[in-house]
C-alpha cells in the first residue's frame, strides 16, 4: 500500500529528486578537497574592502601557495582519508 504522501505521480517524482539533490550535495561535500587543518595564512597583502572577491580569492591563494612553498603547509587532501599513517 503506497502512503498517501506518495499518492500522485507529481509527489513521487518531488521526493526522489529530493532524495538524488541530498545524496549529490552530501557527496560533493564529502570529496571536496580540505586544507590541513594545522595551517592558517594570512596574506599580509593590502585589499580594498570594495575589492572584487576574485582579487581576494587571488591573494590567498598566493598566501597558500607561498606557505606551500615554504613548507609551512601541506597540500590539500581528501575530507576523509587513512588517519593511521
Amino acid at each position: 500500500m503506497i502512503s498517501r504522501s506518495f499518492s500522485t505521480p507529481l509527489r513521487r517524482v518531488i521526493a526522489v529528486l529530493t532524495v538524488m539533490a541530498a545524496v549529490v550535495a552530501f557527496g560533493s561535500w564529502a570529496l571536496w578537497p580540505v586544507y590541513d587543518s594545522s595551517c592558517v595564512v594570512y596574506s599580509g597583502a593590502y585589499i580594498p574592502m570594495n575589492a572584487p572577491k576574485t582579487e581576494a580569492d587571488a591573494a590567498m591563494q598566493r598566501a597558500y601557495d607561498k606557505a606551500l612553498a615554504d613548507g609551512a603547509c601541506g597540500p590539500k587532501r581528501a575530507r576523509f582519508h587513512n588517519w593511521t599513517q
